[in-house]
């Protein structure tokens, strides 16, 4: 082995970051994270589904308007909870944010308390990784906003023993990626729970994910007094 040679980099997995809801708004910001072992299986066998149902169209919770689409999003729901994947998240009860805390501009201040309580949920369930890849659904930003910094920064650098949890956070578009699309149906499974929506086929969904809340899939309702 040559002296120069480099130690093989130890990658815990891949996380894919979404959200629901607008924070600061009506209702509630839900903020999740899908922990992913095995992409390339896990994209083998969504497109394996999509070719089936012959479905082409992006995997979005809100969308889905006819019986195809959530046929085939249940069954990649079915399929990808058998494989080596978690999902963890908060609830954020927007009643009980108050935006004028993170500015006095609102708009700065959603960008503001967004970046925040994503680091936050990020810094608690990533704990126990080490150089973990990070990917999140592609947003209008506001002008020079910080967010990869700021989350890569603040969870790297206040971690003990001293490691990089976060090697690599990259913002990518939903429509791209089926992995972060699965994610997005997993949150709003997750919405339509907490806010009793009765859409017969987001129900269909929510159904197709519920199985697994409390074991594969778990989410809690954040504490604002701690």
């Amino acid at each position: 082995m040559s002296l120069f040679s480099k130690k093989p980099v130890k990658r815990s997995c891949f996380i894919y970051h979404d959200e629901s809801g607008v924070v600061g708004a009506s209702g509630v910001f839900i903020v999740g994270l899908l922990f992913v072992k095995d992409r390339e299986c896990l994209y083998q066998k969504i497109t394996e589904i999509r070719q089936k149902y012959r479905f082409k169209e992006e995997m979005h919770f809100s969308d889905i308007s006819n019986p195809k689409a959530c046929k085939a999003c249940c069954e990649v729901l079915s399929v990808a909870l058998k494989e080596p994947i978690w999902f963890r998240g908060y609830v954020f009860d927007n009643s009980k944010i108050d935006l004028s805390y993170f500015g006095t501009h609102k708009k700065k201040a959603r960008y503001t308390a967004y970046n925040f309580f994503t680091k936050e949920t990020l810094r608690i369930f990533t704990k126990n990784e080490e150089n973990a890849v990070v990917y999140s659904d592609k947003k209008a930003r506001a002008v020079k906003d910080n967010f990869i910094i700021y989350v890569k920064d603040s969870i790297n650098n206040n971690i003990q023993p001293a490691r990089t949890v976060i090697k690599h956070l990259q913002a990518i578009d939903s429509k791209s990626d089926d992995i972060m699309q699965l994610t997005d149906l997993i949150i709003g499974a997750i919405n339509n729970k907490v806010t009793q929506s009765r859409h017969p086929l987001k129900q269909a969904i929510r159904q197709a994910v519920e199985v697994e809340f409390g074991k594969k899939i778990r989410y809690w309702d954040w504490n604002f007094t701690k």
